[in-house]
């Protein structure tokens, strides 16, 4: 059901998103951010159409989400109290939160992912559609190892977005709306060379690449790759406990860390810098900047206790330690 802005501020928020989606701007998140500013309104009877710095602060300490998450909510909000400014309206904006940047992801290993593969190909996924998840799942798991997509872009790939004869993916909608071409590696290209073959033999994922188990010519759903995922892992005996609580366990998306760390590690390898390699890559990537790209070094595991080391000499003026009391992390 369509969300109706009803607070003192409704018809200001609704006209600032038609201006933003007029302009071709990706609003979803902002209008989230602008949904939750708008029940907290009406919840607590603000009954002057302002916007002061006060409200922001007192809507963001209701809030029980991370830092990261405030502060990304608050620069939602920024714009619109601009425009609320342009209006003549009263708006302001608190200080940003100082976002904690220590989240270490799980980088696996060649020899780790080699294994997950291997389980995969040979793994019975259940008694629902076998034929289709043994099909399906190892090429999903290879394509997000093998080019660094997001989970979301992975699934929603469909074989009008592939260039087969060029080993080239479009992603026509990843983060926030963004485009951008990823060449595949010409092992990856034969591989969906022959997936194609065994799947329009089977007449099935005629459409989307990765079709859903349960409803055809949908496309597979996050929660059904996550548990295939989590039960190659186990049967990889890949456990993890986590020696900080800012660490991440195994999961999809550190497959994509995991192919940032490995293409840094093949550059230096090749004779390349990391500057030369970064601004490449962030664009293979779908990166807004190469800030971003450098984040994801920030990878624990004991294998890459060297490479770390280098990484961490590359990219240690770049993004500066922070810290925080325990209190403000919770």
């Amino acid at each position: 059901m369509k969300y109706v802005f009803t607070g003192i501020l409704a018809t200001e928020m609704s006209n600032y998103l038609e201006l933003l989606r007029a302009a071709g701007r990706y609003i979803d998140k902002i209008k989230s951010s602008l949904k939750s500013l708008d029940c907290y309104l009406k919840k607590h009877n603000c009954g002057d159409k302002v916007l002061t710095e006060n409200i922001l602060s007192s809507w963001m300490a209701s809030k029980q989400v991370k830092i990261v998450t405030k502060a990304g909510m608050l620069s939602d909000v920024k714009g619109f109290a601009r425009y609320l400014s342009s209006l003549g309206i009263e708006a302001g904006l608190p200080e940003f939160p100082i976002v904690n940047s220590d989240y270490v992801p799980y980088v696996f290993s060649r020899e780790e992912f080699m294994k997950m593969a291997s389980v995969a190909d040979n793994f019975g996924f259940g008694t629902i559609r076998p034929i289709r998840a043994a099909k399906v799942f190892p090429v999903l798991l290879r394509i997000l190892y093998g080019c660094g997509l997001r989970l979301g872009e992975g699934l929603s790939l469909r074989w009008e977005d592939i260039d087969i004869e060029n080993g080239i993916i479009f992603i026509r909608k990843g983060k926030n709306m963004k485009q951008r071409l990823v060449p595949m590696s010409n092992s990856l290209t034969q591989l969906l060379v022959q997936y194609k073959e065994k799947v329009r033999y089977e007449n099935i994922c005629n459409d989307y690449l990765f079709e859903s188990n349960y409803a055809y010519g949908k496309p597979l759903k996050n929660n059904s790759f996550y548990e295939w995922f989590i039960k190659v892992l186990k049967k990889s005996d890949i456990r993890y406990a986590k020696q900080t609580r800012t660490e991440r366990g195994p999961c999809p998306h550190c497959l994509r860390h995991t192919f940032v760390l490995h293409s840094f590690l093949k550059s230096e390898s090749e004779g390349r810098k990391f500057e030369d390699t970064s601004a490449f890559l962030s664009a293979y990537l779908g990166h807004d900047s190469t800030k971003d790209t450098d984040k994801y070094l920030r990878a624990s595991h004991a294998v890459y206790t060297d490479s770390h080391r280098r990484v961490n000499d590359y990219i240690g003026s770049l993004i500066p330690d922070i810290y925080f009391d325990e209190d403000e992390n919770e």
